[in-house]
């Protein structure tokens, strides 16, 4: 009997994420391959889902386009998420204040004034 494989995020989220950052950044395949010290041919693999690359080799393409890999576990991922999606501020209110206004604060606990539209 054959083993289940399900899809996990990597799956269908890393491979693009990689190739529409490599044309972002107008590499082309044989660039990024000299860079990385992987074939073309691997790189495409890994870029179309083909194949299911190493968490080192996805470190070592980040890190040729200037990125990072981060691992957060999954219970702090959407509170990144909304981190990430709000440029670096989050959103606080003050704790028992009926009608208290948001403050956005940036990485640092700095507050800034709230965009009003």
């Amino acid at each position: 009997m054959l083993p289940l494989r399900y899809a996990s995020p990597m799956d269908t989220l890393i491979p693009p994420f990689l190739r529409r950052q490599r044309n972002q950044r107008r590499l082309t395949l044989e660039m990024l391959s000299a860079k990385v010290g992987m074939s073309p041919q691997h790189l495409s693999e890994i870029e179309s889902g083909k194949r299911d690359p190493r968490l080192s080799s996805i470190e070592r393409m980040a890190e040729a386009m200037g990125m990072t890999v981060l691992i957060v576990p999954e219970a702090l991922a959407p509170d990144l998420r909304r981190y990430i999606a709000n440029n670096g501020r989050t959103y606080t209110t003050q704790a028992g204040k009926t009608g208290a206004k948001s403050t956005p604060t940036d990485a640092y606990g700095s507050e800034h004034a709230q965009e009003e539209n």
